[in-house]
């Protein structure tokens, strides 16, 4: 039998390989980082003005630095004047460019004297930018510009920022843009490959955490190439250029909802922490909610959502740290990992915030450093919830075995249930002696197909009944029959014993034989009673399996005791106790019943009252065990006269029904007299001294619109009485009506 995998089956060793791998890991993703990080350098410096809007308000205010403009957003158009100094041309194919930070520009250009660079936007990205995933607004200048340069910016965005130039060589550039690509493409496979990975561990684990993990790095991916302006690249994802920052808002806040629920997930914070959970769930709908609100796109409340998101993107960061703290002192894995780059997210958010509004330089670990340190987040806590496969593997083996061993019980117990509910409705009904075969039969066709026997016997042997033996297959009874005559006294020996044996019938012989059980029947003794059980060579019967057939053969032995008993108190109530015939209770049910029946199907019905003649003289003079006597060979004598069908019952006293469904008028009278004379020719001895017994019978047959017994029953009395007034032994036929 297999065991269950437990904690000890994952360490010391798989822990050790476990951390060795990821020092690996996190060494290579940190080389690759390093070396695709770069610097803006510059080859000449650039100082720059701000130039009057055109519309007449400010719309920009140049940073303390000099390095650049701050600008409001609102859909403000900034105008900025750059100035810069070119070195002499020494190389014919170098040209310079102008750089800027791809920032949520919806139109950005330059332009000097009769040149004017194209326009670009972040949201509408040209096919014909620099790089096949554009990191930077870059503007290659004229190859004859060289000396002192003045340059206009003219820039409009919606969303408050900085605006910052870099001049530089195109080759340099080009560099910048190659580097840029390849950490970008990093971080989008990355996420993209937890994402899938997730995936086939929800597939395979039929986790829903993993569930959850799959939609928290989707949205981070969707979120940061919305950040980063390359979603709009995508067919069909164009759409969504519309939504401007809103969508980059709404895509934030739907990506924060998301890391907050994973987190809660992964830590298990529902179970372990509760009312953290439930305050962490009221913010996620709240970030959902803000989700929607950006999704609108309400002039009026554009500046409302936008710092409901900032607040959202920074509470949902605290969140995160908070979760992971949590999870840390329960020692959730990886919570300690994952709680510091939760620190680091926050910091590089609040960084690139501040970046925004110009309070810090702008290097590359500003502006993109929270994509790197998103993507180790996101890999430490893919990690920290696939070094739970293995408790998932404990717990999902001991949920099969518990799952089997529920259907097993389930099966059982249904069978069980079926059984003992067969058994009540099937026995109540049967003639005594059918009780015992029917209720056997029953545990036969439970048994042999739930423990797929090759077959099955059960052998019954009572002081007061008939000796039985059911068999299935049938054509192996002649093999049961002389293997239990042979094995008689041993049988009794562990029926004696009342448990269970796994013993062979067979003589030893080479060939191989089925494996046979032998399970005893709590049959009262002296009689005695066994199940045998046989199966395939190799396959034995396992305790189980022998406690359900004894479970079934109790259930069976008690049914037909039950049945029996019942059938004896039935009998008791039912009957007469003197003669055996109806007492009076049971012919008033059945008058009752025959009368209703035969009104419904238009059938004729009679009744025959028979009442002994001078039977008080009887017991005066002989006493009444001399009557008792007189009435039980009356009665003995009624039961050999009538019919099948017919009923016979004590009315009272001295007085007998016999009820003749079908029976004609005539037939009954026939019926009658022939009773009459049965009664007379019987010779009946007391002491001694004979007594003669005849019989007055008073027939009367139910006419068409009699449904009760009631009117009948009183005609059958008075013809009965007017048999006794003309003489006594006769017959006496009832008119239609008495006058």
């Amino acid at each position: 039998m297999l065991r269950a995998p437990t904690a000890q089956d994952w360490t010391p060793r798989h822990g050790f390989m476990f951390a060795v791998g990821l020092v690996f890991l996190l060494v290579l993703f940190a080389a690759s980082v390093i070396a695709a990080s770069f610097s803006m350098p510059t080859e000449t410096a650039v100082t720059v003005e701000l130039l009057p809007p055109q519309d007449g308000n400010i719309a920009a205010t140049l940073l303390p630095t000099g390095e650049g403009v701050l600008h409001p957003g609102g859909d403000a158009t900034v105008r900025v004047r750059m100035h810069f100094v070119l070195p002499p041309r020494t190389d014919a194919d170098l040209r310079w460019a102008v750089v800027f930070g791809r920032d949520l520009f919806d139109e950005i250009h330059v332009a000097s004297g009769q040149w004017q660079s194209e326009t670009r936007s972040f949201f509408q990205p040209d096919s014909d930018e620099e790089g096949a995933i554009p990191s930077f607004f870059v503007f290659t200048l004229p190859a004859q510009m060289s000396g002192p340069v003045q340059l206009d910016v003219v820039a409009r965005s919606s969303t408050p920022g900085v605006l910052r130039p870099f001049v530089m060589p195109e080759n340099i550039v080009r560099k910048m843009e190659q580097r840029a690509i390849a950490l970008t493409m990093a971080v989008y496979a990355g996420l993209f490959m937890l994402a899938l990975v997730m995936l086939a561990l929800f597939y395979a684990a039929h986790d829903r955490a993993f569930l959850s993990y799959f939609g928290f790095s989707i949205s981070a991916l969707l979120m940061l190439a919305a950040l980063n302006g390359h979603l709009y690249l995508l067919p069909g994802f164009s759409l969504l250029g519309s939504w401007r920052e809103q969508g980059v808002s709404a895509l934030a806040m739907l990506f924060s909802a998301a890391a907050l629920h994973i987190l809660l997930r992964y830590s298990d914070a529902a179970t372990a922490s509760p009312r953290l959970n439930k305050a962490a769930n009221i913010f996620c709908g709240f970030l959902l909610l803000l989700s929607a609100m950006a999704l609108m796109d309400v002039p009026l409340l554009r500046g409302t959502v936008r710092a409901a998101s900032l607040a959202g993107w920074l509470g949902a960061s605290i969140g995160c740290i908070v979760i992971s703290t949590d999870a840390g002192r329960r020692a959730v894995p990886m919570a300690w990992p994952i709680m510091f780059l939760c620190t680091l997210n926050f910091v590089a958010a609040v960084g690139a915030e501040m970046l925004s509004r110009g309070v810090v330089p702008d290097v590359w670990w500003i502006r993109r450093g929270y994509q790197a340190t998103l993507l180790v987040t996101a890999a430490l806590l893919a990690v920290g919830l696939a070094s739970r496969i293995g408790t998932y593997r404990v717990q999902r083996d001991r949920a099969r075995l518990a799952r089997e061993d529920s259907e097993l019980r389930v099966t059982r117990q249904s069978a069980r249930l079926s059984l003992s509910e067969g058994l009540q409705a099937q026995l109540k009904d049967l003639p005594a002696g059918d009780v015992e075969w029917t209720a056997y039969r029953r545990v036969i066709e439970h048994l042999h197909p739930m423990l797929q026997l090759d077959s099955i016997a059960i052998t019954v042997h009572g002081e007061a009944t008939q000796d039985l033996l059911l068999v299935e297959p049938a054509d192996r009874t002649e093999h049961f029959a002389r293997a239990i005559a042979q094995r008689q006294g041993m049988l009794k020996g562990l029926v004696r014993t009342r448990a269970p044996l796994q013993i062979s019938l067979h003589e030893a012989r080479a060939e191989a034989h089925p494996q046979s059980a032998v399970v005893p029947l709590p049959i009262r003794s002296p009689g005695w009673g066994v199940i045998i059980l046989e199966r395939a060579q190799g396959d034995g019967f396992t305790n189980d399996e022998l406690t359900i057939v004894a479970e079934f053969g109790r259930l069976a032995t008690q049914a037909v005791e039950e049945a029996s008993a019942a059938m004896r108190l039935r009998r008791s109530a039912e009957l007469d106790a003197l003669t055996g015939t109806f007492n009076r209770r049971s012919l008033d049910q059945w008058l009752t019943r025959c009368f209703g029946d035969a009104h419904r199907a238009s059938k004729d019905l009679s009744v025959l009252f028979v009442d002994l003649d001078h039977f008080k003289q009887v017991n005066d003079t002989h006493g009444h065990a001399a009557g008792d006597h007189c009435l039980r060979r009356t009665s003995a004598a009624l039961r050999e006269m009538i019919g099948a069908g017919d009923l016979l019952g004590r009315y009272g006293g001295e007085e007998f029904i016999v009820l003749l469904p079908g029976a004609t008028s005539d037939s009954a009278r026939q019926l009658g007299e022939r009773i009459r004379l049965a009664v007379e020719s019987q010779h009946i001895e007391w002491n001694g001294t004979s007594l003669p017994i005849t019989v007055s019978v008073g027939v009367a047959t139910r006419s068409a619109l009699e449904q009760t017994p009631t009117a009948t029953i009183e005609r059958a009395d008075k013809a009965l009485y007017a048999a006794k007034r003309s003489g006594r032994n006769r017959v006496c036929v009832a008119p239609a009506e008495f006058v």
